[in-house]
């Protein structure tokens, strides 16, 4: 009789497959209470479409989307430059898996970005509701979908606003008729190696034609889902002004372009998309908008819905980790019983969650404040962008350590991929300090003050006494150091935590009043409102 080897017998991970198989919509219970709080002025049928329409995304994500996604996250399958033909002719093009190609289309199918052109839908297609989609799409990490997703409604966006009737007769249907054979391959080319925050610096130059059209020269250093059309930067010949521009892989009469794609970025998570390093030389582009209003305009259709699409990142990461997490501690034992089981873990995920809703219930409300172009808006988006893209990859990280040595195995949890993606997601539009001043310059304008201290007002009207004053006692903290031009500048990222932990008061307060959805998670809430908004496992500066 053979020997059986004791080692090789089943045991309590034997089939295990983490959160495959889920619907990570109904999984991630505070995205849909998030959802109804901001979105009270709606029917009750367009409230049961969009909640049917998540739910539906959420079953492909934790079905075929997920399977695609891990597929074509593998050496061998990641996209690649493609410069010449067999016969030598330049073509520049990128050549993705056939699993990346699917996976786009049925995100593209699915309306994710196009929604309000399907026939069968007949709500509004509304912000709230794109960014539920993003922060779906997320959960399976950047997956070569949300930075191609980001920047191409973000193009449609500029189009539809200042885009000359050429240009949206043109890329319009390209980017969004269900019928198209794109799908999101659309980039943006702003960085250069002189930097990329400070698009001033740029090198590039634009020359106007007599046809009426430009002649971009120049270097762009990274250059995300280079594919059909984007949207670059150049200075304008012989001035100091930044334009914004319109290009298209091909030229008018059919040619290739002079866009010449210099090489593939070896970058440590996105890696489901490419980014290149590319060269203009004489790259026929139209002007997007006015010339003047270049800079101006990019903040405001590009770069403002980009940092929308990266704080639903963030949360998209934030819940996948958790939903991982959740899963494997349900089946891993350790000393005889389920690692749920055990104090410290049960604490670990509930910080974990009381983080994710106080995120998720403050950033749907910086939706609505963004879609209604509020004031406080200018100074919660760039907040969000710090705040939950560091936290994204702490609880990734967090969720990680909770798997024990599994957590560090790149084939046993999509973990790993997460962190990376994180991680890239926290550099994505800004750096932290970048971004934290950008928050604290808003907080100090006069009209976004105002509107502050308004918000405020409102929300502490019906607050407990003790909450009240420490929201108070936060906000006098932070106008404190905000007047002080070094205690300002030295402590933006102190600063950034107090404007978070005050926001995040106020938002989990609402919803204990005001969402009766959110009594299945109160006592999270609670408890994180009578902590003040403090997580133990985070370090903070003194």
């Amino acid at each position: 009789m053979p020997t059986i080897n004791p080692g090789l017998q089943p045991f309590d991970l034997t089939g295990y497959r983490g959160a495959s198989g889920k619907n990570f919509f109904t999984e991630t219970r505070v995205l849909a209470e998030a959802f109804r709080l901001n979105s009270t002025n709606q029917t009750p049928d367009y409230l049961d479409a969009v909640n049917s329409h998540l739910s539906g995304l959420g079953t492909l994500l934790g079905g075929r989307i997920n399977e695609l996604t891990i597929a074509c996250h593998k050496e061998g399958k990641w996209g690649e430059l493609v410069q010449y033909d067999n016969t030598g002719n330049r073509i520049d093009e990128i050549r993705y898996a056939p699993e990346q190609t699917e996976l786009r289309k049925i995100f593209y199918d699915y309306g994710v970005v196009n929604l309000d052109c399907h026939a069968s839908w007949r709500h509004e297609f509304s912000l709230q509701h794109r960014m539920a989609l993003a922060i779906l799409t997320n959960m399976n990490g950047e997956g070569g979908v949300a930075c191609p997703l980001a920047m191409t409604e973000g193009l449609i966006h500029a189009l539809r606003a200042i885009g000359t009737e050429e240009q949206k007769e043109k890329f319009l249907p390209l980017l969004t008729s269900p019928d198209s054979p794109s799908h999101f391959m659309a980039g943006q080319y702003v960085t250069e190696r002189v930097g990329g925050s400070n698009v001033a610096a740029n090198r590039t130059v634009a020359t106007p034609q007599s046809d009426g059209s430009w002649r971009l020269n120049g270097e762009k250093w990274f250059c995300s889902n280079p594919g059909d059309v984007w949207v670059t930067t150049a200075k304008v010949a012989n001035t100091n002004t930044i334009g914004l521009f319109l290009v298209s892989r091909l030229r008018q009469d059919g040619s290739l372009n002079g866009c010449r794609l210099l090489r593939k970025k070896d970058i440590i998570g996105s890696k489901g998309k490419v980014t290149v390093e590319s060269l203009y030389e004489d790259c026929e582009a139209t002007q997007l908008g006015r010339t003047a209003h270049g800079l101006a305009n990019l903040i405001r259709y590009i770069l403002r819905t980009s940092r929308l699409h990266v704080i639903c990142g963030g949360l998209g990461h934030i819940s996948r980790a958790i939903i991982e997490a959740e899963s494997y501690i349900a089946q891993r034992e350790a000393y005889g019983k389920k690692l749920a089981a055990f104090p410290s873990v049960q604490q670990t995920i509930a910080e974990l969650k009381m983080l994710q809703a106080s995120l998720m219930l403050i950033s749907f409300r910086a939706f609505a404040l963004s879609d209604a172009e509020h004031p406080l808006a200018l100074m919660l988006v760039p907040l969000l962008k710090v705040v939950t893209t560091q936290y994204s990859a702490v609880v990734a990280k967090e969720a990680m350590i909770l798997h024990g040595g599994n957590g560090i195995l790149g084939d046993f949890s999509v973990l790993p991929r997460i962190l990376n993606d994180a991680i890239i997601n926290e550099t994505w539009e800004g750096t932290h300090a970048l971004l934290a001043e950008h928050a604290i310059a808003a907080a100090r304008r006069p009209k976004v003050a105002a509107a502050w201290s308004e918000y405020l007002k409102a929300e502490t009207a019906s607050m407990p006494a003790e909450t009240k004053t420490l929201v108070f006692e936060l906000h006098e903290e932070a106008t404190r150091l905000m007047a002080d031009d070094f205690e300002r500048d030295a402590n933006r990222m102190y600063l950034c935590e107090l404007m978070w932990r005050i926001f995040a008061l106020c938002e989990t307060q609402r919803a204990l009043q005001h969402a009766p959805e959110a009594a299945a998670y109160a006592p999270l809430l609670q408890s994180f409102v009578e902590q003040g908004a403090r997580l133990p496992f985070r370090a903070r500066a003194a």
